[in-house]
């Protein structure tokens, strides 16, 4: 018996130690989560020293050495990244869109200045178009 009347010390600490560290995993990301287990370690190290202290118990370390995530949790998370990736592909798409209608523009006005542009721009895509295909264009 503690200090503090807790009949059972040691598993009153560890049921506190697994809700500290759920509490503190479900507010990280997983990089820093696999990243900063010293600091978690260290946020869990303050959170049980202030609530067992009061018991008469002291912890001395916490280290937390292997994260394993339900298979659910995994799925989840790869779910969440392939929607970051397609709303970032989405993103460099539009910004390709802007440079394809700015350098239109551009050339559009360059056209608009000479018409012996026009014409040879009229000829450099029938030029393009008998290349792909075996064809004979009448004009």
């Amino acid at each position: 018996v503690s200090v503090a009347n807790v009949e059972d010390a040691h598993s009153s600490t560890r049921l506190l130690a697994q809700t500290t560290l759920r509490n503190i995993l479900g507010t990280k990301d997983l990089h820093e989560i696999l990243s900063d287990r010293e600091s978690i370690s260290g946020s869990m190290q303050v959170v049980l020293d202030e609530a067992t202290g009061s018991w008469g118990i002291k912890v001395e370390r916490v280290e937390i050495k292997d994260a394993r995530l339900p298979v659910q949790l995994q799925r989840a998370m790869a779910a969440e990244a392939e929607a970051a990736r397609e709303a970032r592909a989405k993103v460099i798409a539009a910004e390709g869109e802007q440079k394809a209608s700015r350098a239109l523009r551009e050339a559009s006005q360059v056209i608009t200045e000479s018409s012996a542009a026009l014409q040879l721009r009229y000829l450099q895509t029938l030029n393009s178009i008998s290349a792909e295909k075996n064809s004979t264009v009448i004009f």
